[in-house]
């Protein structure tokens, strides 16, 4: 059971739209692969303290308030990190161990992009792209950029740092990050439920 890490280099900078897409899961062809389960936990977690690896703060803010939300509407106890970690400090192992403390959390779960394709790269950004791109064209509706999104997603306990569980979600060919971050919320939920890691 390796302990809780947290590497700096989850934290290099990316678009903001990467944590966005990067948080997806549960729509029809979106699949959930668990990598690790302890074996020995036969209980489950009273409380969990929602961790999106991201240096944009208020994507994370965005997936880590939707993952929570997602949690509590199936009963079980969340809280966002956001609110208890510094946004000046360091995310690493013992500032989220003192925030999972501090709100009395028994468990931390992190959640960090793993791979990122995108289809139709070339779709137009604003309404200005869109007329210098398509004036010329008979049909002027432009491509939609598709993008299919690997996550992975690890459950530590606070007593002790150990892994207890994690996933692998892929969300296929999403087109907005509101999709991605509710699909996600909603994969990893119910796989935590089904695990019966969570009530």
């Amino acid at each position: 059971m390796a302990p809780i890490q947290v590497r700096a280099h989850w934290l290099n900078p990316r678009p903001a739209w990467l944590l966005g897409f990067l948080l997806a899961g549960a729509a029809a062809g979106d699949e959930v692969v668990k990598t690790y389960e302890d074996p020995n936990f036969e209980a489950t977690v009273s409380k969990i303290l929602v961790v999106g690896v991201h240096a944009d703060r208020s994507v994370r803010g965005q997936f880590e308030n939707t993952v929570a939300r997602t949690l509590r509407s199936v009963g079980a106890s969340s809280e966002a990190s956001l609110y208890s970690v510094s946004n000046t400090g360091e995310l690493s192992a013992e500032t989220l161990i003192a925030a999972a403390r501090t709100v009395r959390a028994d468990a931390v779960m992190v959640t960090r992009v793993v791979d990122v394709q995108t289809q139709n790269p070339d779709v137009t950004a604003s309404l200005q792209d869109y007329f210098r791109k398509y004036s010329a064209y008979e049909d002027p509706l432009p491509d939609t950029a598709k993008h299919t999104v690997r996550v992975r997603t690890d459950l530590y306990l606070v007593d002790g740092q150990a892994q207890l569980w994690g996933v692998e979600s892929t969300a296929f060919e999403k087109q907005d990050l509101f999709a991605v971050i509710d699909g996600i919320a909603k994969a990893v939920t119910a796989k935590l439920r089904s695990d019966g890691i969570i009530r």
